[in-house]
């Protein structure tokens, strides 16, 4: 069973993976692989301020058992496959009480639960243009049981999630906590040691990158090309103690959302590559 989440945030706080971290510590199920977290259009104007969707693939699980994380001091597994699946009433009982106790007030959050999964066309077009909830909800009709929120938005990343197949992919190491301190050259010998991470340290402007800039319950993210990596670089840093942590499987930083256009053909929102000329000298504006 896939179970999608989306849209539980907004600027004045909150986080739809430490959602997920909820689901996965109160359901009565495994998890089958890692949680995912499903990066959308960055485009799109009333984008979440992660930008992220949730998809969990949940079950009784079997085969082999890999540790990837630890939620207050007991170790979260997932497992190689699903040797059964889980009850969609159970399911649809707990994310409505988890969501509508973590939901922001401005926010629009949906969840998804479907035996399979949306066609991968919803993906791409998710990453890559504007798609209506409306066109969502037709494509899911039949096929999956779905609630909305005050509008419910977030169907369009719930179900996005739920249908990325992963060519290229990512994983990011998350942890929360309320305390957070961080030691600056930790993390400076962390990056210079995990060559397979990225985005930890930005050393132009001297700040520490794997830190949210907003308020959120996230202490920081370590994103990498290796899950072993990831481990590696954890215990590198010096910080104070968190008190959950868990790796997920990212599309981020796989450049999904691009796409190669002539100047005549792009349309709003979209990401693309065209050939041209450096005017002038590129500036850094707010968000980008």
């Amino acid at each position: 069973m896939w179970v999608g989440i989306d849209d539980t945030d907004s600027v004045q706080g909150g986080c739809t993976t430490y959602v997920a971290t909820e689901v996965i510590t109160q359901m009565e199920y495994d998890l089958i692989g890692l949680p995912r977290l499903v990066r959308l259009n960055p485009n799109i104007p009333w984008k979440t301020r992660g930008n992220g969707a949730m998809a969990l693939h949940v079950g009784i699980g079997g085969g082999k058992r890999h540790m990837i994380g630890e939620i207050e001091g007991k170790p979260v597994y997932c497992y190689s496959h699903r040797k059964r699946e889980a009850n969609f009433s159970e399911m649809a009982t707990l994310l409505e009480k988890i969501i509508r106790r973590h939901m922001k007030r401005d926010a629009q959050p949906a969840y998804v639960i479907s035996t399979r999964k949306p066609p991968a066309s919803l993906y791409w077009k998710a990453v890559r243009t504007l798609v209506e909830k409306e066109e969502v909800m037709a494509e899911l009709d039949g096929t999956a049981e779905y609630r909305l929120y005050n509008g419910g938005r977030g169907i369009i990343g719930a179900s996005a999630a739920i249908s990325w197949r992963p060519g290229d992919r990512t994983y990011e190491l998350i942890t929360y906590g309320n305390e957070k301190w961080i030691e600056r050259e930790s993390v400076i010998a962390m990056d210079r040691a995990c060559p397979g991470t990225f985005n930890n340290y930005d050393y132009r402007n001297e700040y520490i990158a794997l830190l949210p800039k907003s308020t959120s319950p996230v202490f920081y993210g370590i994103r990498g090309d290796s899950v072993e990596e990831l481990y590696r670089a954890k215990e590198m840093l010096v910080t104070s103690k968190e008190e959950r942590w868990l790796i997920f499987e990212t599309n981020q930083a796989t450049d999904d959302h691009l796409q190669r256009k002539k100047i005549s053909q792009v349309k709003p929102y979209e990401s693309v590559i065209v050939k041209g000329y450096v005017k002038r000298e590129p500036y850094v504006i707010k968000g980008g």
